[in-house]
Formats: C-alpha cells, sequence, structure tokens
C-alpha cells in the first residue's frame, strides 16, 4: 500500500521535497518476510507492532503465498485469534492531497473497514479476486493524522491486504 501527498497550491510545492512520494512506512509488508515461512502464517498480537504500523484489536497474521495473500508477504487482518487492526500515524500538511492506494484479497473475511485522516470509514467486501482501491483526502488543517484498516468480524481468517 501507498499514501502519497501532492501539494494543491503552488507557492507551497517549493516545500515539497518530492510530490508523490510515499509517506507510509512499510506499506508493502515484504520487510517481515524472515517472520514468515512461505505457506504459512505467522501471528502478530496486539498490542503491538509490525515495523512502522500499530497493531492493535486482538491480532493479525502476516501471511506468505497462502491464505489470500496478495504478493509474497501480506496481512489477514482477522489474526489467530482475531480481529484486529494495522494503523499508522502521518503528518497532514493543510491544504496537501493525499492519496492512499492498497489492494484486497480475502481469506474468509466478509468487512474491512479502512479510515484515512478525517474521511468518514469506508467499507469494502473482500472477494477471492485481488481489487485495488484509492482513497483520495485534502488535509484541511496540519497536524498527526491515522490510516486504519480494520476488520469488522471476529473469526481466524479476514479480509487480506498490501
Amino acid at each position: 500500500m501507498k499514501l502519497t501527498s501532492l501539494c494543491t497550491a503552488a507557492v507551497l510545492a517549493l516545500s515539497v521535497g518530492s510530490a508523490g512520494a510515499n509517506i507510509l512506512a512499510d506499506g508493502d509488508f515484504e520487510a517481515f518476510d524472515p517472520m514468515v515461512v512461505s505457506g504459512s502464517y505467522a501471528t502478530v498480537n496486539a498490542p503491538g507492532s509490525l515495523g512502522a504500523w500499530t497493531v492493535g484489536g486482538v491480532s493479525v497474521d502476516l501471511i506468505q503465498n497462502a491464505f489470500g495473500a496478495i504478493t509474497n508477504v501480506s496481512v489477514d487482518l482477522a489474526g489467530t485469534p482475531g480481529p484486529g487492526f494495522l494503523s499508522q500515524s502521518f503528518m497532514a500538511i493543510a491544504g496537501y492531497t493525499y492519496t492512499l492506494t492498497f489492494d484486497v484479497s480475502n481469506n474468509g473475511g466478509t468487512q474491512l473497514d479502512v479510515t484515512l485522516g478525517q474521511l468518514p470509514t469506508a467499507t469494502y467486501t473482500p472477494t477471492n479476486t485481488v481489487t485495488g482501491y484509492t482513497l483520495v483526502w485534502t488535509a484541511l488543517a496540519g497536524g498527526m493524522e491515522s490510516v486504519k484498516f480494520d476488520s469488522v468480524l471476529g473469526s481466524n481468517s479476514g479480509p487480506v491486504i498490501d
């Protein structure tokens, strides 16, 4: 997944290092490859962290090349047991537009809620086909904001993100 910002006012563009740069850390989850064996899963319990991500709820599972994984390493938000969520904070700048892109797959989950900044929570129904999504948000004020991916229903298999 990727969260980028673009300046919408020309005068502010000078203060932007590179428009379109990813401002989320560990968005593709590939750095966690050593934590999970291919064809299996590894549980990360809450409260905890997964690199820059905060793990909340009950738990999430790192999955690799199985269980609906999208590319090499993905995250099943339902965990074993679940449900769980991932969130990450970022510094928003007033007037900047942020674009969140992510892929969703399914390991038996029925609902994925995604929140970006002050946008209303978006709800997705995962399918067995990998589907890409985009959320766009313009910050009206500066300050700390967050992105959150949440498996709503409890079980040990759920929506998969990458």
